[in-house]
C-alpha cells in the first residue's frame, strides 16, 4: 500500500511541535539558536525537502516557534503546591494563635514555606525556562509583527501572574487578621503589593539563574520579629521582607475562640485533598 504524502499544513504543525516540545524539555537559555534545524526535522519525522520548502530560511521558522512559544507564555501557578503545607503550618499554630506573637510567628512561617515552595517550583519549571527565553529574545526579533505578537504575551503573561498573586494576597491578608499598611488599601494596594512581591521574586530567580548559589544557601535565623529559629534562604527573605513591608496586624480583629476554629476550618478547606 502506498505511503501517504503528508501535506505541507501537516510538515508545519508536526516541526512546530517538536520545537515546542523540545524547548520546554530543554528550556534552552542560550537562545533558539541552540535548537538545530535538522534535530527538528528529524525529530518530526518530515522530509527535508519539505521542511525547507515552508521555511526557506531559519530565522522564519525560529520566528514562528516564539510566536507558538508567545502563545501560551505563562508563569508557573505554584498554588497547588503550596496548599497542602501552608495548611500544615497553620493547624501546627492553631493552639498559639490566642496571643499576638503567636500570630505572628504562624504569619513569617506561612511566608517563610509558602514563598520557598512557590521560589522551588518557579526555578525548576520548563514554563519559567521558557519565559525567561522569550524575555531575552523579543527585543532583538528582527520582524516588526512577530515582535509585537511576542511583546503583547509576554505582557499578558505578566498580568495574569500579577492578578493572581493580588488575589492570594488579599484572600491571606484578611484570612490571618492583617491589613494593608496606609495609605495603601482595596484592591489597588494588593496590585501593588503583587507587582513588589513578583518584581523581587523575578529578580532573585534571575540570580539564582545566573549560577548565584549563595542566593540559596539557607541559614538558620529569627527572622522578622518570630520566636523559634528557622532556615532562611536569601532569595526567601527577601521576597518575604517584601511582603510584610506592606502589611499589618489589623487591630480591629477580635482573636476570639471561634475565629481561630474559623481560620483552621477555611485552610484546611482550601488546602482541599493535599491536606
Amino acid at each position: 500500500m502506498a505511503r501517504t504524502r503528508m501535506n505541507d499544513r501537516e510538515t508545519e504543525r508536526r516541526m512546530l511541535d517538536t520545537a515546542i516540545a523540545l524547548v520546554h524539555e530543554r528550556g534552552l537559555s542560550t537562545g533558539l539558536e541552540a535548537l538545530a534545524f535538522d534535530e527538528v526535522i528529524r525529530g518530526a519525522g518530515v522530509s527535508r525537502t519539505s521542511a525547507y520548502r515552508r521555511w526557506p530560511k531559519r530565522d522564519l521558522f525560529y520566528s514562528e516557534v516564539l510566536l507558538e512559544l508567545a502563545a501560551g507564555a505563562a508563569l508557573p501557578a505554584p498554588e497547588t503546591s503550596i496548599a497542602g503545607p501552608a495548611a500544615q503550618v497553620v493547624l501546627a499554630h492553631a493552639d498559639r494563635l490566642s496571643s499576638p506573637q503567636g500570630r505572628r510567628d504562624l504569619v513569617v512561617e506561612l511566608l517563610r514555606v509558602s514563598i520557598g515552595i512557590d521560589f522551588e517550583v518557579v526555578s525548576t519549571s520548563p514554563a519559567w525556562r521558557t519565559y525567561r527565553l522569550l524575555l531575552a529574545s523579543y527585543e532583538g526579533i528582527a520582524d516588526p509583527s512577530v515582535r509585537e505578537a511576542v511583546t503583547a504575551a509576554l505582557a499578558e503573561a505578566e498580568k495574569r501572574a500579577l492578578e493572581a498573586r493580588a488575589r492570594v494576597y488579599a484572600e491571606f491578608t484578611a484570612l490571618l487578621g492583617y491589613r494593608l499598611v496606609a495609605p495603601l488599601t482595596g484592591p489597588d494596594g494588593f496590585e501593588f503589593m503583587s507587582r513588589a512581591a513578583g518584581a523581587t521574586m523575578t529578580g532573585v530567580l534571575s540570580r539564582s539563574s545566573l549560577g548565584d548559589t549563595a542566593i540559596q544557601s539557607p541559614r538558620q535565623m529569627r527572622a522578622f520579629g518570630t520566636t523559634a529559629a528557622a532556615e532562611w534562604s536569601p532569595a526567601v527573605y527577601m521576597v518575604t521582607a517584601t511582603v510584610l513591608s506592606y502589611i499589618e496586624p489589623d487591630p480591629g480583629i477580635e482573636w476570639s475562640p471561634e475565629r481561630i476554629d474559623d481560620l483552621t476550618t477555611a485552610i484546611t478547606r482550601f488546602s482541599g485533598p493535599a491536606a
